[in-house]
């Protein structure tokens, strides 16, 4: 085939020139069609889709929120009344916890890794209780008890090792418990004092709400006068509680207040008053100036007052408490202490560590935040709390016979 009939077949410039122009026109009218559709909308009154689709999406989300927000209500609430329904035993139990968590089962780890009682094994149980914070004498005392008993025989398992423990405990626990004092002719004031940090002021409201529940009409003095918190703070607690609070000024004379709140208690009838007081232990001159001077017009106004003279004890502070204890019973004689946020810590065994190093006794314990978290001490409570399993119960079927 020639050149010339091989040009000839091929399109010429005219031809594709043609062919541009055609994919021009359609791709232009495509355009068009494109922008008139768009024109539309845009012109259109009705507001169709694009505008409903971001409704669409915005209310979906706020329904599925309401919905979350529904459902953590009804388990909040759920919550709520589960924890209304508990009762002390198992407030107690569960605020003793993370004690008998670091203390109970190091205990039962250690008695089941033993394959007998001997000397080894009683100074592994001696280590066992120090840690657990209750204190050297006590400790001795206990060590002492367990020998003497393997001595004579007594101790042939695990269970007897640990009902050897909890019968000595509480018959320590037995000589400090006492139940808090009332007044059967007329009013009983209580002096609650402790140092600046310790929940004082939050334990006092507590204590109102205990005696509330226990048909008595209560009062409060905010003696801490010189922290202005500390008066506001009892007077939203009063509020809260539904008791009356006899407050002064910021810097007035605590000895005055509590005076006047004494004599107004009585005019009211009232069965208990609840006085806080200043603990600003870092000047202790001055604190014990001014809680012998509240004591003294206590004692002279009221028959037999101070009823009470609680001190107030963070458990979570550990051997801080027992000092704290020995400081204010050289101030003042002691009947009694409060040992809150039991809780908060795995060395409630305090307890036992602080009285018998001031010989006070523990009136009322704390294991919560809530107003039913704190109440009377009863040793016995407190020791099957502390030896308690997960559903409340003392277990020993688990250890192993030695």
């Amino acid at each position: 085939m020639s050149e010339e009939s091989s040009l000839e077949k091929s399109p010429s410039d005219e031809e594709l020139e043609k062919l541009e122009r055609l994919f021009a026109e359609q791709e232009d009218q495509e355009d068009v069609s494109d922008l008139e559709l768009l024109d539309g909308v845009e012109d259109t009154e009705e507001s169709p889709k694009p505008e409903k689709a971001p409704e669409q999406k915005t209310e979906a989300p706020k329904k599925a929120q309401e919905d979350v927000a529904a459902l953590a209500k009804k388990e909040t609430e759920k919550a709520q009344e589960h924890e209304e329904k508990l009762s002390w035993t198992q407030r107690l139990a569960r605020g003793l916890s993370k004690t008998r968590t670091g203390f109970v089962s190091k205990l039962k780890k250690l008695l089941l890794g033993s394959p007998k009682i001997d000397e080894e094994l009683l100074e592994d149980i001696e280590e066992t209780l120090y840690s657990a914070d209750i204190g050297v004498q006590t400790v001795q005392e206990i060590v002492n008890h367990l020998k003497e008993k393997t001595e004579n025989g007594e101790l042939k398992t695990s269970q007897d090792i640990v009902a050897a423990m909890k019968e000595r405990l509480g018959e320590m626990l037995d000589e400090f418990e006492a139940a808090p004092v009332l007044n059967p002719n007329g009013l009983s004031v209580y002096l609650i004092v402790g140092i600046n940090g310790v929940g004082k002021t939050t334990t006092v409201a507590k204590l109102a709400s205990y005696f509330k529940s226990e048909g008595k009409k209560v009062m409060l003095a905010a003696g801490d006068t010189f922290r202005a918190a500390a008066i506001d703070q009892l007077l939203i607690w009063g509020e809260r509680v539904g008791v009356e609070v006899i407050s002064g000024s910021e810097g007035g004379d605590p000895g005055a207040l509590v005076f006047d709140a004494i004599h107004a208690a009585q005019k009211r009838n009232a069965d208990v008053l609840l006085i806080d007081t200043a603990g600003r232990m870092h000047v202790k001159a001055n604190l014990m100036a001014e809680l012998k001077k509240v004591h003294k017009i206590a004692s002279k106004e009221a028959e037999g007052a101070p009823h009470e003279i609680l001190l107030v004890l963070d458990a979570v502070t550990g051997q801080n408490a027992v000092q704290q204890a020995e400081q204010f019973s050289e101030i003042l004689p002691l009947t009694g202490l409060v040992v809150t946020k039991l809780d908060g810590t795995a060395k409630g065994g305090i307890i036992f560590a602080v009285s018998g190093k001031v010989e006070v006794p523990v009136k009322f314990i704390g294991v919560g935040e809530k107003m039913e978290d704190l109440r009377p001490f009863k040793s016995k409570e407190f020791l099957e709390a502390l030896f308690a399993d997960t559903e409340g119960k003392t277990k020993q079927s688990d250890y192993k016979v030695l």
